[in-house]
């Protein structure tokens, strides 16, 4: 089989084996959007009306994180890009690659048939200006060329600029930053002062850049331009060349810029042969110190070759800057078997480096370097070239390509495995999440809480009827420590002697006995004021008292507003300024509403929310009484023993009132005691006549119901009917819930279908 046909095989084979990378691109790809849908739930949270069931889910959606594993996707499908142009290439690809004036571009001539005006390889400086890519079309006639230029983009020179910039000095940039427009106003004298003396890469840097500041209205038009086509070598020349190769002294020298605005030219060509589908790719020297020149060098090889040709032109044996290339290539290509695709053209100057030549070419083969193979060629001779380097080069390359292939794919191996598993870490850490239904074994569920929460709160009712039978007899604290907190303090009700003698010496129709009778006014009702406020102290303490006795109820129905989120015990006690009671009537309303079934319940939590308690007549009556030795029109009044005299009434009247209020003092600790239990008993009371009602129901008037009935069923059949009411009211909660659920289900379970598919 002919090299050609050989050639032709393995692009048909390549063909199969992008189809399956695109399979596993589509299946990355699939894998990545359902990532992304997930990564997206948090903010569909939003479409749920209720605030706690948005804020529960926020929470749960808020931990899943896919964006490492998306970076890793996002990474591998670049490279699996880059693998199906390669194996989707109607061509072999083999790059040339070397050191600047090494005579690649006299290699690339010799193969294509070529003039300096289409490669340029002249004896003057750097030479070639752009990378090239020589096409083999066999359908040319020899000799024949056609070149398409391909112009780099307007953001390309504004990040090549940006570069060269920043090498020289990285202040100067942070302060300048550049547009495609500022280019041609950059201050190179500027730049220039700032690069230290003796700085040859800075300077070198500088001298690149002054070409594109200098050139810029020569080639600003051609950015962003596209391409052209051209079989005219002189108009070919000036886009690919530095110059015309004339020395700098001779007056016919030109040189060109255009160049500067190529990213590539595509030349089409009859090789020396037909030696099947074949492109050359040729880079920029290595050692010049246009910017990227390495990353370029790699990324080419990397991304459009599948061979590579180092040219050299040795002048003694392996030198320093050799294996410094040859490491480069090696750190970056050693896992794709460099060995099989790696060859080194060691350029034979007859007449000035024989010698070196063969010495070179023995250091290579001795040295145990990972290449295919090394020979010396005289890069100018075109038959040396084709017979005694190509020639073998290709049956080589043709025989280890099938292996050269699996490396390459071997690479991606690794890579997709690691992502496989990042996938199924992942799938295992998301959260496990059932809708919401409200099935039968949700409300047989709501049957048992109901029955057991009956079977609770009865222990709690017993054991707080229990409490309050202790406490019947005893003086209630609140009460208590309120009353003695105002008589402690009546001492101080009585206006200051001082204050008083103002009062009478400052109004002229103030009469002694006239201040007396005021003064009494003024203290009998600072005393009726601060316990006529006592009753604010007793209603706290009857909420409490409501909330003691229905509080485990309270929260066994909170829980199933919560959907099961929190225990009952757990939160006993937790919102003792709530009236748990209120709550619980307008629910049992809502949900009873005139069923006889639950006429008894409906009944015991009427008698409770009704039930008030106020203690503020009792002792606004007894403090009244006390205080008729003040009230000159009461009964029990008593006029005081003496006149007063107008020089000292302030002074009398003060002592005489302050002696009455001990008195009242006195008698109230007194005849008040007896009614610092009357709350506690009314407590009692009260808890016995709850209990009695929530735990028994008979209703002999209603024909479906015979005789008493046990409330165990009772309380169960409510909190179902109580559950199933709680759904119908908040359906369209839970049914925004319930789709953002299915749809997480969903993407879940398609996520882990489409991980099974990418292939290792």
């Amino acid at each position: 089989m002919t090299i050609k046909e050989q050639i032709e095989s393995i692009l048909s084979e390549r063909k199969k084996k992008s189809q399956t990378l695109k399979d596993n691109k589509a299946a990355l790809m699939k894998v990545l959007e359902y990532l992304k849908e997930l990564r997206g739930f948090r903010s569909k949270t939003q479409n749920i009306s209720d605030q706690a069931l948005q804020a529960k889910y926020s929470e749960i959606f808020k931990e899943i994180d896919t964006k490492e594993v998306e970076k890793e996707i996002n990474a591998l499908r670049g490279k699996i890009d880059d693998a199906i142009k390669r194996f989707e290439r109607d061509h072999i690809s083999i790059a040339t690659v070397g050191k600047a004036r090494q005579g690649k571009s006299t290699f690339l001539q010799s193969v294509g048939d070529l003039q300096n005006d289409i490669i340029p390889a002249y004896d003057t400086g750097d030479c070639t200006g752009a990378t090239s890519v020589i096409y083999n079309d066999s359908s040319m006639e020899p000799g024949k060329v056609s070149v398409k230029i391909i112009f780099k983009e307007q953001q390309d020179l504004v990040d090549i600029v940006t570069a060269y910039m920043k090498k020289i000095d990285e202040q100067y940039l942070a302060e300048n930053p550049v547009t495609f427009e500022d280019v041609e106003y950059i201050n190179l004298a500027d730049l220039e002062e700032r690069i230290p003396e003796g700085d040859a890469n800075k300077s070198k840097a500088l001298e690149h850049l002054s070409k594109i500041v200098n050139n810029f209205d020569t080639i600003r038009y051609l950015f962003g331009k596209g391409s052209i086509s051209s079989s005219n070598p002189e108009e070919i020349k000036t886009f690919v060349a530095q110059s015309n190769g004339k020395k700098v002294t001779d007056p016919d020298v030109e040189f060109y810029y255009k160049y500067l605005a190529v990213a590539r030219a595509e030349i089409s060509c009859r090789f020396y042969e037909d030696c099947g589908k074949i492109v050359l790719v040729d880079t920029v020297g290595l050692g010049d110190t246009q910017v990227g020149i390495d990353t370029s060098m790699l990324r080419t090889v990397d991304s459009e070759c599948d061979a590579a040709i180092v040219v050299t032109k040795p002048i003694s044996d392996v030198h320093e800057e050799d294996m410094k290339l040859y490491e480069t290539l090696l750190n970056n290509f050693e896992s794709r078997k460099i060995e099989q695709w790696l060859f080194y053209a060691a350029n034979l100057h007859r007449g000035n480096n024989d010698n070196a030549v063969d010495t070179f070419e023995q250091g290579i083969k001795n040295g145990n370097y990972k290449i295919c193979d090394v020979r010396k060629v005289d890069c100018s001779n075109r038959q040396d070239v084709n017979e005694n380097f190509m020639k073998p080069l290709l049956e080589k390359l043709v025989h280890n390509m099938d292996e050269i292939d699996k490396a390459y794919l071997n690479d991606f191996v690794g890579k997709t495995e690691a992502i496989i598993q990042s996938c199924n870490k992942l799938i295992s850490s998301l959260p496990e999440l059932q809708t919401i239904n409200p099935s039968q074994e949700a409300s047989q569920k709501a049957y048992e809480a109901g029955q057991t929460t009956y079977a609770k709160m009865t222990a709690q009712l017993k054991n707080q009827v229990l409490y309050w039978k202790k406490e019947k007899d005893r003086p209630n604290n609140a009460l208590w420590n309120r009353v003695q907190t105002i008589l402690n303090g009546m001492d101080n009700l009585a206006p200051q002697s001082e204050d008083l003698q103002k009062i009478i010496d400052s109004n002229g129709n103030m009469t002694p006995n006239g201040l007396w009778e005021a003064t009494c006014n003024y203290v009998r009702n600072e005393i009726t004021d601060r316990f006529n406020e006592i009753d604010s102290i007793m209603e706290k303490e009857t909420i409490n008292f409501k909330n003691t006795l229905v509080e485990h109820m309270y929260y066994a129905l909170q829980n199933m507003i919560s959907g099961g989120a929190s225990k009952a015990d757990d939160n006993a006690g937790n919102d003792a300024n709530v009236d748990m009671l209120e709550w619980l009537k307008n629910i049992m309303n809502n949900v009873i509403n005139n069923d006889s079934r639950y006429r008894q319940i409906s009944k015991a939590f009427l008698f409770l929310c009704e039930f008030e308690f106020s203690i503020k007549e009792n002792i606004i009556q007894e403090v009244r009484k006390q205080l008729y030795t003040l009230n000159p029109i009461a009964d029990g009044y008593y006029a005081p023993a003496y006149n007063f005299s107008p020089i000292n009434t302030g002074e009398e009247v003060h002592y005489y009132l302050t002696s009455r209020l001990a008195i009242i003092e006195d008698e109230l600790r007194h005849s008040l005691f007896n009614l610092y239990r009357k709350p506690n008993q009314t407590f009692y009371a009260a808890a016995e006549e709850f209990y009695d009602r929530i735990t028994f129901a008979i209703d002999l008037s209603d024909e479906t119901d015979s005789g008493f009935l046990d409330m165990n069923l009772v309380w169960g059949r409510f909190f179902m009917q109580y559950n199933q009411k709680l759904w119908n009211d908040n359906a369209d909660k839970y049914n925004s819930v319930n789709t953002l659920i299915e749809q997480y289900n969903g993407a879940k379970y398609l996520l882990a279908d489409a991980v099974k598919e990418i292939r290792a």
